[in-house]
């Protein structure tokens, strides 16, 4: 894995489970990438943008506890926050308007999140 394209990065996390968090951020972490969260809802997520949070890319569990992660995605999306939804479910339980955004079948492989993160990040240019 190219370290240099994640090196310095922010990624905010939204992940309800505390195991798949916590592993999560071990390897970001290993990946010098700066994670914002983990938070387990969409609230909590909502309240640190709302404060300012920056991230340059979101990695966000479809389902947090019964809660859906969409409306946040939409704000997401607002800012032009590249997304990356992670979920147990099939392509057809996303709704259309989602359906653009890239999407990691959970169990979660590592080399493929941190795939799909370098690519990302590859296409955007800031």
């Amino acid at each position: 894995m190219n370290a240099n394209q994640l090196s310095g990065k922010s990624v905010l996390m939204v992940e309800d489970e505390y195991l798949i968090a916590d592993a999560l951020c071990s390897a970001f972490e290993m990946e010098d990438v700066h994670v914002v969260g983990p938070f387990p809802n969409v609230a909590s997520a909502m309240k640190a943008l709302d404060k300012g949070v920056h991230a340059d890319i979101a990695v966000l569990d479809v389902n947090l506890n019964g809660e859906r992660v969409f409306p946040l995605a939409d704000r997401l999306m607002a800012d032009n926050v590249p997304i990356i939804l992670t979920t147990g479910y099939d392509s057809d339980a996303i709704p259309r308007d989602y359906a653009h955004l890239q999407r990691l079948q959970k169990p979660l492989h590592l080399h493929e999140l941190l795939g799909c993160l370098n690519g990302i990040l590859n296409t955007v240019k800031k």
